[in-house]
């Protein structure tokens, strides 16, 4: 039964990645680097991944942001949404800080390009108290057709 269970799991898991749409490209602002997101064929949620340099004066240092995020169309083909979300934040410089964040932006996709314009506060609570409100950015995205 433990098995099944196991299988069954790891069946699912690939469905999900298989029917899904996937996009890389590079984010450049507060926080500039190269982003990887994920978008399922079944929900309006998106997970997304960044991995970049933060260019706070405060957080001057390389970073991994998680982010869970929303996305409500704003046309009727679904090619325009705003969306909305949050996750969390590591800092890897001197020290290493961890923090939460917020997402609150416009995703645009004309075709396999896809255009973002965001922005992301970042509160840093392990290892410091500090609250970043600097990180407005615009992304561009090779989407991977399914």
């Amino acid at each position: 039964m433990k098995k099944l269970c196991i299988l069954f799991f790891f069946s699912f898991i690939l469905c999900n990645i298989i029917s899904a749409q996937w996009s890389v490209g590079g984010r450049f602002g507060g926080t500039s680097g190269v982003t990887v997101k994920h978008y399922p064929a079944s929900t309006g949620l998106l997970f997304e991944g960044i991995a970049a340099y933060n260019f706070d004066d405060h957080l001057d240092a390389f970073s991994v942001t998680l982010l869970l995020e929303k996305l409500g169309a704003l046309n009727s083909q679904g090619t325009l949404g705003a969306i909305i979300g949050g996750g969390e934040t590591m800092v890897f410089g001197d020290e290493f800080y961890l923090g939460i964040n917020g997402i609150l932006g416009f995703d645009w996709r004309i075709g396999r390009i896809g255009l973002q314009v965001d922005w992301m506060p970042t509160y840093i609570f392990i290892n410091e108290s500090y609250f970043s409100p600097i990180n407005l950015a615009f992304t561009a995205r090779w989407v991977f057709q399914r």
